[in-house]
């Protein structure tokens, strides 16, 4: 499903991915783990289209992000570290949003806010969300569309213990309806 082959990036002389393979099935929970520095979110990055790679490709279903089609979002749920959502907004107002964009119900909405604990906050401006209450809107935010992959980066800043607890059990749940996380 997630294909990373011979990947290399750059920045000016500082190598950051060297020849990078792995490949991540349906149904599987793939993680990548290494210091501050190493080029993780980079790769993330890459395989969006957000950045472009020196060489190498990075494919999601045999192709790139941007040729999943008009709704990526119902196929790749994503949350990266740099997520940041309107502070003036609630966190309804916030997937709401997005959900316009798709069109996706309010419904939906709400369901979402349920799914990551964030039900009875819902109607409070994020500006007043805790920075592990934003972790799960951002949680809440990939899951909007219900898509068959979510690519988190960082999902457990911020989180408590219990948090972080409640993260596993609701990734495991998710692999086992045959989705995937990355």
């Amino acid at each position: 499903m997630i294909n990373i082959t011979n990947l290399n990036k750059t920045y000016d002389d500082k190598v950051v991915l060297s020849n990078i393979t792995f490949h991540a099935n349906k149904g599987e929970i793939t993680g990548l783990i290494g210091p501050n520095g190493s080029g993780k979110s980079t790769l993330i990055k890459i395989l969006l289209g957000l950045e472009s790679a020196d060489s190498g490709k990075a494919t999601i279903l045999g192709t790139t992000y941007s040729e999943l089609g008009a709704e990526p979002i119902s196929i790749v749920g994503t949350f990266l570290d740099s997520y940041q959502p309107y502070p003036s907004r609630t966190g309804y107002e916030q997937l709401r949003w997005i959900a316009l964009s798709c069109g996706l119900s309010k419904q939906r909405c709400i369901e979402c806010l349920e799914i990551v604990g964030l039900k009875d906050v819902g109607k409070k401006k994020i500006k007043d969300y805790s920075l592990g209450m934003k972790q799960r809107l951002g949680l809440a935010t990939a899951i909007l569309a219900d898509p068959d992959i979510l690519i988190l980066d960082e999902p457990i800043n911020g989180l408590d213990p219990e948090g972080i607890r409640w993260l596993r059990e609701f990734l495991k749940d998710f692999v086992k309806q045959e989705k995937q996380y990355y």
